[in-house]
């Protein structure tokens, strides 16, 4: 469920829940942050929401998110929240414009899959700064409800790393072991926090990055690559989005 892109009160989330449960669904992907928005409020980093926002009310506050998650967990429905990264992430630039490269380029389509063009930094000491403190303020509070915790990953754009003045390229031999790092730091903290990876499909067939064997890899682009990924040895969630 896309609440970035197209904001849901908690009560309409919650009816979701239960058609879900109705129909003996037990997961909820919740898609919580993206490019057109941050509507996920993090105490530790309050302009985030504040700025990032379609509005001022129009964000999930921690109480929010706790009920949702509970609404879920008596209805034996794990939501599964997402924070999408280092793509689908100039909603940041709004409260952090030092993080994101390329923000809202007009010609948009050379550096994102879609509008607002930005991606975060891939070398830059701030932004691990940054997800450190969103890391330590969220994944606590989304561990009581769920085993797995969604970090992205997917419509990375090399191109965008051209504007980056921490990079400055979009060759893939640069590019790749600065990922690398990036999701590595990033799973780390999810596996501290005592959760499982989840990436969609490109981190680890397009960018051929290397994963922990407990990570789960979403495919959304094709058949094919449920077989490509299970080969490599991770499980898989399959979704291909021509039949959605």
């Amino acid at each position: 469920m896309d609440v970035a892109r197209n904001y849901y009160a908690p009560s309409d989330i919650m009816h979701t829940i239960d058609a879900l449960a109705w129909n003996k669904m037990n997961r909820l992907h919740l898609h919580a942050t993206d490019a057109q928005s941050w509507p996920l409020d993090i105490p530790a980093l309050p302009n985030l929401s504040r700025k990032g926002a379609y509005r001022r009310g129009l964000s999930y506050s921690p109480k929010d998110l706790g009920q949702i998650q509970e609404y879920g967990m008596y209805r034996g429905v794990e939501v599964v929240v997402e924070i999408d990264m280092p793509g689908h992430t100039s909603s940041i630039a709004f409260s952090n414009p030092d993080l994101i490269t390329g923000f809202n380029q007009r010609n948009w389509s050379d550096y994102a899959a879609e509008p607002p063009s930005g991606s975060l930094k891939l070398n830059s000491s701030a932004v691990y700064t940054f997800l450190s403190t969103l890391w330590q303020d969220l994944l606590p509070r989304v561990l009581p409800y769920s085993a797995y915790f969604y970090t992205g990953g997917d419509e990375v754009n090399a191109n965008v790393y051209t504007l980056d003045e921490t990079v400055r390229s979009n060759d893939s031999e640069i590019l790749q072991p600065l990922l690398q790092r990036f999701v590595d730091f990033n799973h780390d903290y999810v596996r501290a926090a005592g959760m499982t990876p989840v990436v969609w499909q490109e981190m680890l067939l397009d960018w051929n990055l290397t994963l922990g064997k407990d990570v789960v890899v979403q495919t959304w682009l094709s058949d094919e690559a449920v077989a490509e990924t299970v080969k490599k040895g991770h499980k898989v969630l399959a979704g291909n989005y021509n039949y959605w």
